[in-house]
């Protein structure tokens, strides 16, 4: 495994908890994109590529004690098991996590059935800062 973890934290913005964050994406510009803005907001993230991996640094944070607090994963992930199995997989360690799906294949209004399926929030590719933001805090803030 080979996560890409920020060394340094911003310091939150005010009002703002620091978070754990995992983003799950075989395109490294998204993860990059994604952890960027993520270390901007003053949160923790780590990346990976694939589904088995998340799935593995998930359950490690869990039995550490320190838990990731969203995932945001890609549907569509190369080989290996996909976003929906990785996804069914965490749930199975942790009902309660939240997790953004994230695809180039959905729609806006798709929120809907996203929630449906047990996903906290959805970002459709490609996205901007200001949507993966405004996404997380509508997520975090669902769970308080």
């Amino acid at each position: 495994m080979n996560p890409v973890a920020e060394p340094t934290m911003q310091a939150a913005a005010p009002g703002t908890i620091p978070v754990r964050i995992l983003v799950v994406d075989d395109d490294q510009s998204m993860q990059i994109l994604a952890s960027t803005i993520i270390h901007r907001m003053g949160h923790q993230v780590d990346t990976t590529a694939s589904g088995e991996e998340a799935v593995e640094l998930f359950r490690a944070s869990c039995e550490e004690g320190n838990p990731y607090d969203v995932i945001v994963m890609d549907l569509a992930l190369p080989g290996g098991i996909s976003g929906l199995e990785a996804t069914l997989a965490i749930k199975q360690i942790d009902a309660d996590v939240k997790v953004i799906v994230s695809s180039g294949y959905l729609e806006q209004n798709a929120r809907n059935a996203a929630m449906e399926h047990g996903f906290a929030g959805i970002l459709p590719k490609p996205y901007t800062t200001e949507r993966l933001s405004t996404e997380l805090r509508w997520v975090l803030k669902s769970g308080e």
